[in-house]
């Protein structure tokens, strides 16, 4: 397939979906193009060697970058990060138009900014974007400082659901992160976790793959990365104060950023000689330093945000081999724990962390390998560029068919049939209402919770079918006991469907697509089968043409999926005239389905297939 990044930040500025991420897709076989700036980051100037153009095209291992202009800058002014997010946003749309048309648009955030061009092909060229979510605004925006007017967070806020509304699939670097979209409306079922990997290109080869002491006679702590304010170094600095008798164990601060100055001053004014702060360096010496450490930290400010965050340097500290100090809260320091490769501390707690260290430094090298190791293995099996890069490939799969005006069109076609056809059985649906509640009682109509699109949940009508009749000790009796001639003849001609055209109206359902099931079916669902959770709901499908109640769970599933995989308005009419022909004929029709095939959940318990 042909894949657009857009990135506001590539190689060889530090970004972890850059030229890495390109060239392993085009190794399995895609067109990959890039659309990018001109590095400036994170010291928000221009790289020596480069100079700023009206554009400049590169082909770099394979893969097409065109890079446009923007205002270089990354320092703590509001207003000259804002200009350095707009002039990039505005000048790859314009960009973005030029370059052959993609199958789909990868964006990845931050900035937001970066989404405008996504927006501008997906209006003028119908191409769907994946929109890669690596921390949250308008949250980090506050948490950093930069902006701290309610009413611009606000407006920052509703601009994201507009983002997150227009993407055809969100992916995020940790299920906190999807629980707190969800909880801003991007649906769970639209958002795939991918864990971010780290540069193996440069780590891989230069790690070791022994995994005991590292640097010599001291124990060594390493901090390698960006060093600003959400970092919250002070904590190391507390606990190398903490430790000052230990003259075993050093610390060190590789990296450069806007609370550097500070930082070296402070460690000055504390005269603390376990503290050596090293210049920033290029990945490829990053592995040297990190083999000639004992320990690698990672710690982010005490800030609900960094719940959701698994700072980006963990996966580069867990391919290294060596033990990690995580202190950050959430899924960061759960990952740590799971992959069981090192000690976890409440970030800002210096004392906790010197005692880590200590615990680490006491702990037999067998054990401090086996930790490494343990947190090597995890990487290759769930971090690795390779699993990563798997995961993409088959989120741009699902989105391939989900074209935006494809969808408009659909949608459209299902406002103006559901509207003709409920105008046209007016009658017979009152008619049907009323004989339903002479021969089966009230309500008219059965409603129920479905899955919808995404897996977003709705209240599907129909009209009833079954009496209340209950047992001696007032439970309602099985299906097919209170079942009666009328509901039997409503479901062999499908007529309790007619309701549904009202599902259909308010957007819940199409006419055609697959059928939604139960709520507690989803949980069952194989990854390839929750694609069919990509598209609304039908209220015929694939499946209801080939077989209806008769057809097995797995083959139903399977024509589901292929139906999403191949949507197309012309088959959405060949299936609507098949389904006339088949109520016509009432062919394969159950009208107690439970009476011939157990119900999904049932039949795939003992098997243990799960989501």
């Amino acid at each position: 397939m042909k894949i657009l990044i857009i990135s506001q930040w590539y190689d060889p500025e530090p970004t972890f979906k850059g030229q890495l991420f390109a060239a392993e897709l085009r190794r399995r076989g895609h067109d990959v193009q890039v659309l990018t700036g001109f590095p400036n980051y994170p010291t928000g100037v221009l790289y020596p060697g480069w100079t700023m153009k009206g554009y400049q095209r590169d082909v770099v291992d394979g893969v097409d970058v065109l890079r446009v202009p923007l205002y270089a800058s990354h320092d703590s002014s509001a207003l000259r990060r804002v200009a350095n997010y707009l002039s990039f946003a505005l000048s790859a749309s314009l960009g973005a138009l030029v370059l052959p048309r993609p199958d789909v648009v990868y964006v990845y955030h931050p900035p937001a900014t970066a989404a405008l061009p996504a927006l501008v092909l997906k209006a003028l060229k119908d191409v769907p974007y994946v929109y890669d979510v690596q921390d949250l605004w308008p949250d980090s925006l506050e948490a950093t400082g930069m902006v701290s007017n309610r009413r611009v967070l606000r407006a920052v806020g509703w601009g994201m659901r507009r983002i997150y509304a227009a993407a055809a699939r969100i992916v995020v670097l940790s299920p906190g992160m999807r629980a707190r979209l969800a909880s801003r409306g991007a649906p769970e079922g639209k958002t795939d976790v991918i864990y971010n990997w780290a540069y193996e290109n440069d780590l891989g080869s230069a790690h070791s793959t022994t995994t005991g002491r590292g640097g010599g006679t001291s124990f060594t702590v390493t901090f390698a990365g960006n060093i600003g304010t959400p970092q919250g170094l002070d904590v190391l600095l507390d606990a190398a104060e903490h430790l000052r008798d230990e003259t075993d164990v050093r610390f060190v601060v590789v990296g450069t950023g806007l609370d550097e100055d500070r930082l070296r001053r402070v460690a000055a004014e504390r005269d603390l000689p376990n503290v050596t702060f090293l210049e920033r360096r290029p990945v490829s010496e990053i592995g040297a330093l990190l083999d000639a450490s004992d320990a690698l930290l990672v710690h982010l400010v005490d800030e609900p945000l960094f719940e959701v965050t698994i700072p980006s340097k963990t996966q580069a500290y867990l391919l290294s081999g060596r033990p990690l100090l995580m202190g950050v809260r959430g899924d960061a320091s759960a990952l740590v724990e799971e992959a069981g490769a090192g000690l976890t501390f409440p970030p800002g707690d210096g004392p906790a962390l010197a005692d880590r260290v200590v615990r680490l430094r006491d702990m037999p090298a067998d054990e401090r390998e086996a930790m490494g190791a343990a947190g090597r293995r995890f990487y290759d099996e769930r971090l690795s560029l390779r699993a990563g890069v798997a995961a993409f490939e088959s989120t741009f799969e699902r989105v391939l068919p989900l074209r935006p005006w494809r969808l408009a069109v659909k949608r459209g076609v299902d406002v103006a049939a559901s509207a003709a056809a409920l105008a046209v059985t007016a009658v017979p649906l009152v008619a049907l209402g009323v004989t339903a509640a002479v021969r089966l009682g009230r309500p008219v109509l059965f409603r129920q919770e479905r899955p919808g699109r995404d897996g977003t949940t709705f209240e599907m009508v129909k009209f009833r079918t079954m009496t209340d009749a209950r047992g001696p000790e007032g439970e309602l009796l099985p299906d097919g006991d209170r079942l009666t001639r009328l509901g039997s003849f409503l479901r062999a001609t499908s007529l309790d469907e007619l309701p549904t055209l009202w599902n259909v109206l308010k957007g819940d359902m199409s006419v055609v697509g697959p059928r939604p099931l139960l709520t507690r079916y989803t949980r069952w669902f194989s990854d390839a089968e929750r694609q069919r959770l990509d598209v609304r709901p039908g209220v015929t499908g694939l499946a209801q043409v080939n077989g209806r109640n008769t057809t097995p769970w797995d083959e139903r599933l399977a024509l589901d999926v292929q139906y999403v995989r191949r949507l197309s308005l012309r088959r959405d009419l060949r299936l609507v005239l098949a389904t006339l022909a088949k109520v016509t004929r009432r062919a394969g029709v159950v009208v107690d389905p439970e009476s011939v095939m157990l119900n999904l959940d049932d039949e795939r318990r003992p098997r243990g297939v799960r989501s």
